[in-house]
């Protein structure tokens, strides 16, 4: 009795902790920032990738610090000669610092492409914390709906109880309700579909609450977020550290024939007729391939992809601009759609208010106090669709010029 008592509180408490873990710990827009850029499997590539990039700079840097090499065999009069012999540069003409260079830039270029992918993310949580926002707001604006059909349902139904309304009236509010509890269930759909898209943003599960800080909703005139834009694009930032990665490999190609000059100690060992002790020298080597001619053509190659990079950033540029003019004139043709929205749910509700007083004086047929309250439903949740896009704009806006990077923890170096 006891080993069962034991089971069952065992497996009461697996239940338990299985169901915390599927409930959210944390809530809130810069919640699902933070867990999006902590979390998200790119972000763990794209750590990886920079980390490549440093490791390429040792290497580069490496090339200034002393080479050794050996040799050792065994010769058919059983004697076995070794060798050892040490290399360190004296001059390079640049060729090494160039190495260094390119690299340095190619560590810039990943950090800014790791910055880019961040800022993509923080659009996609943009916009996909305002659908689960809209969602719930959608869902509850059906709850509210068939509540409403409810109680015409029953106000109706006590009428025909009364013999003041007909059968056919009963049967239509039935319909309607009907139609409601569907749309309902649709909504469901959708709010689990939205909260869904943003589990696979942040990987964890964030609540999505039902208001933002109102710094968030703040935002400088137009002409000033073009600036911001252009200064803190990470899309531009991007682009311009390609355009310096490309200058560095035309200074790469151009000393890649250049000779090298060291000093080299070499020693050999058990090596009848060779000098005994170490031997020093100072030694310049170059090979110069196809008659240089090799050279040139990589040289006239990299020059050409840093012309494409510069005009890529130029390119860039204005598609920035666009994009950021886009986004404007969505938000305000969503701003004006939700002015012209919330007045005309006004307007209906107080018509479906007048419709309910003027059935029930006979002026008005059960069809039409149904049909408004259909009407007040539709501006209700266009109301709401209108206000959650100006609110994703606006987000996509914020996380375009920089402006969501503090509160979403985006990694800098």
């Amino acid at each position: 009795m006891r080993f069962f008592s034991y089971t069952v509180a065992a497996l009461l408490g697996w239940l338990w902790l299985g169901a915390t873990a599927a409930e959210p710990h944390e809530s809130g827009f810069a919640a699902a920032l933070q867990a999006t850029l902590q979390n998200h499997p790119v972000m763990s590539g794209k750590r990886a990738d920079v980390s490549a990039k440093k490791f390429a700079i040792d290497s580069a840097q490496a090339k200034r610090y002393p080479s050794l090499s050996g040799q050792a065999g065994q010769r058919s009069d059983q004697v076995s000669p070794m060798s050892l012999r040490a290399r360190q540069t004296l001059w390079a003409f640049g060729r090494i610092d160039s190495a260094i260079a390119y690299a340095n830039a190619d560590v810039q270029a990943e950090l800014a492409d790791s910055l880019r992918v961040q800022r993509q993310l923080l659009d996609q949580v943009a916009w996909n914390y305002t659908k689960a926002n809209e969602a719930y707001r959608r869902q509850q604006i059906a709850q509210d709906n068939v509540a409403s059909h409810d109680k015409l349902y029953q106000q109706i139904m006590r009428r025909e109880q009364g013999q003041l309304a007909s059968r056919a009236d009963v049967r239509l509010a039935a319909s309607r309700l009907m139609q409601a509890q569907a749309q309902r269930r649709r909504v469901d759909g959708e709010l689990e579909s939205a909260l869904n898209d943003l589990l696979a943003l942040t990987q964890v599960p964030v609540r999505v609450e039902p208001t933002l800080a109102a710094w968030l909703l703040v935002q400088p005139e137009p002409s000033q977020l073009e600036a911001l834009a252009l200064e803190h694009s990470a899309e531009m930032q991007h682009k311009l550290q390609l355009a310096e990665r490309a200058r560095a490999e035309v200074g790469l190609e151009q000393s890649a024939d250049m000779p090298t000059v060291y000093i080299q100690a070499e020693r050999n060992f058990n090596v009848p007729g060779y000098l005994e002790g170490t031997r020093y020298s100072v030694m310049i080597e170059a090979n110069v391939e196809g008659m240089g001619l090799a050279g040139v053509g990589r040289t006239r190659a990299s020059q050409a992809r840093l012309q494409a990079a510069l005009e890529n950033v130029n390119v860039t540029r204005a598609e920035l601009l666009r994009n950021l003019r886009s986004l404007l004139a969505n938000q305000r043709l969503q701003a004006d759609q939700m002015a012209s929205y919330k007045a005309s749910e006004v307007d209906v509700g107080e018509l479906l208010a007048s419709f309910q007083r003027q059935y029930e004086a006979g002026f008005k047929s059960w069809q039409e106090v149904l049909n408004m309250q259909r009407e007040f439903f539709d501006q209700a949740m266009q109301r709401a669709q209108a206000e959650s896009e100006w609110l994703a704009y606006t987000l996509r806006i914020k996380a375009l010029t920089g402006e969501l990077d503090a509160v979403a923890g985006v990694m800098r170096e």
